[in-house]
């Protein structure tokens, strides 16, 4: 996934997910069939991005990650849902302590790509669940 990074290490280990997952995910799609959406939010404390590649009507990937900016050290868990109904998607990773200057890298799921858009959810382990701006899936 092409997610925004924050750091040069994110940067690195971002464009190593891209290689790995790309490969394979594109190997029997025409190039012409490939589209990539992003989009991130700004929590106040942090970014959290959510990220689409493939179109609607196939199978593609929903990357979503959190770069954390200031505030107390929280455990995070990510997620995304679609905004045309279904329920939502959560890792069952949870991820931290993240501290200011930290991410959470990207948590990737393969999924069959309606039509619609779909949003990133981060769930802060005993302080509720904060939902970020939606990006639609490239038809």
């Amino acid at each position: 996934m092409r997610m925004l990074t924050k750091t040069r290490t994110a940067a690195a280990v971002g464009t190593l997910l891209l290689v790995a997952t790309t490969t394979s995910a594109h190997a029997t799609e025409p190039a012409s069939a490939r589209a990539y959406v992003q989009r991130c939010t700004d929590l106040g404390r942090g970014d959290l991005c959510i990220d689409v590649n493939g179109r609607a009507g196939g199978q593609g990937t929903i990357g979503v990650g959190y770069w954390k900016r200031s505030g107390d050290a929280v455990h995070v868990r990510l997620g995304w849902q679609n905004t045309t109904g279904g329920g939502a998607n959560f890792s069952r990773t949870v991820r931290g302590p993240l501290t200011p200057g930290t991410n959470t890298g990207t948590e990737t799921w393969s999924t069959h790509l309606a039509a619609g858009c779909v949003y990133p959810l981060i769930e802060v382990v005993g302080a509720g669940t904060l939902k970020g701006k939606e990006v639609c899936v490239p038809s």
